[in-house]
């Protein structure tokens, strides 16, 4: 008697393969989107969680010497990073960087050197996360300066609210072409100058700020906020778009505030509603005024259109681009009257 069977299969045929390569293809182009919104909201988180500890650290500073973390010292070169590393467990920096004014002129000459040499120049290359929002794509340490060089300067994705009023950093520098009253009323954030320098002479402007001194709720009133960084050239005129922490040898030129601060008189993502192609239509003197508001506005790499930002009450919160601007310039002013609801 002879039996029969089917031979048995071993393999898949080719078609089958090709079959099982596409559907596993098709799952993987489902899983990505998702995988890829996951992390970007864990990103999003992180940054959220760095602004919310950079108000707190500020609002201890406050507790503890009963006025905020100036903004930025004009002349000596500090900026408010610089006065909240105890704040944020940088002890060992906050101990290390000097304070001491060793610059000698008024606005323009750009040598307070303590910044481009010894221990003020390693803190400024020391990389501290809590600065970096973890969606910011540039470089960790980046040389800065064409004359006086601070090596591998580390970057900072975050600027202090100085102002809900003035689009022009520049307006915050007190000089014979500005009053008194002007500059302060540009000073309308939280974290302000201080011109307080004896070179300064008539055009010194001794200014602080307190918690108290945000009169229109610590909780409508930011504080911090995100930055974009790009120093790339086009057509000939440089973005100068730089954002740096613990302090800066510029300061005293009294026009690169922005290095550090930032004004919500400038539309949210200013720097994202440019392309080259849109760039390119514009003068080089439209090109460097815009650089210059990018620069001192507040901008995110996080997808979307808006950006986190930190309050007087160190609260954080996403804030919409498509904000009115009249809001928004009251979210930065400390002390203008207004009442602020939805937004």
């Amino acid at each position: 008697m002879v039996s029969s069977s089917r031979p048995r299969r071993t393999a898949f045929t080719l078609v089958e393969l090709l079959v099982v390569i596409a559907i596993i293809g098709i799952l993987v182009g489902m899983l990505l989107p998702a995988v890829q919104q996951v992390r970007a909201a864990a990103r999003r988180t992180a940054c959220i969680n760095n602004l919310r500890q950079l108000s707190l650290a500020c609002l201890n500073f406050e507790s503890a010497n009963q006025r905020l973390p100036e903004g930025c010292v004009i002349g000596q070169g500090a900026g408010w990073s610089a006065f909240i590393l105890g704040e944020v467990e940088q002890n060992n920096l906050a101990d290390q960087i000097s304070l001491v004014d060793t610059s000698s002129a008024p606005s323009g000459s750009g040598n307070a050197s303590n910044w481009t040499n010894g221990p003020n120049e390693e803190a400024c290359a020391t990389f501290i996360s809590l600065f970096r929002c973890p969606s910011d794509p540039v470089s960790d340490h980046i040389d800065s300066g064409s004359g006086p060089l601070i090596p591998g300067r580390v970057p900072s994705s975050y600027l202090g609210c100085t102002s809900g009023t003035t689009d022009n950093n520049s307006d915050l520098l007190f000089s014979g072409s500005k009053t008194t009253a002007f500059v302060r009323a540009a000073r309308s954030g939280m974290l302000i100058p201080n011109q307080k320098a004896n070179y300064y002479g008539p055009y010194q402007l001794k200014t602080t700020v307190a918690l108290a001194d945000c009169r229109d709720g610590a909780s409508n009133t930011i504080m911090v906020g995100e930055s974009v960084f790009d120093t790339s050239h086009f057509m000939g005129t440089s973005r100068g778009i730089d954002h740096w922490y613990i302090g800066s040898y510029q300061i005293d030129y009294g026009i690169e505030m922005s290095e550090f601060l930032g004004s919500t008189a400038v539309p949210l993502n200013l720097y994202h509603q440019y392309s080259d192609e849109r760039l390119g239509t514009l003068t080089n003197s439209a090109r460097s005024t815009l650089f210059r508001q990018m620069a001192f506005g507040f901008a995110s790499w996080h997808p979307g259109d808006g950006m986190n930002f930190s309050f007087a009450d160190g609260s954080s919160k996403f804030i919409s681009a498509n904000i009115d601007a009249t809001t928004l310039s009251h979210l930065g002013n400390r002390n203008d009257g207004e009442t602020i609801g939805d937004y």
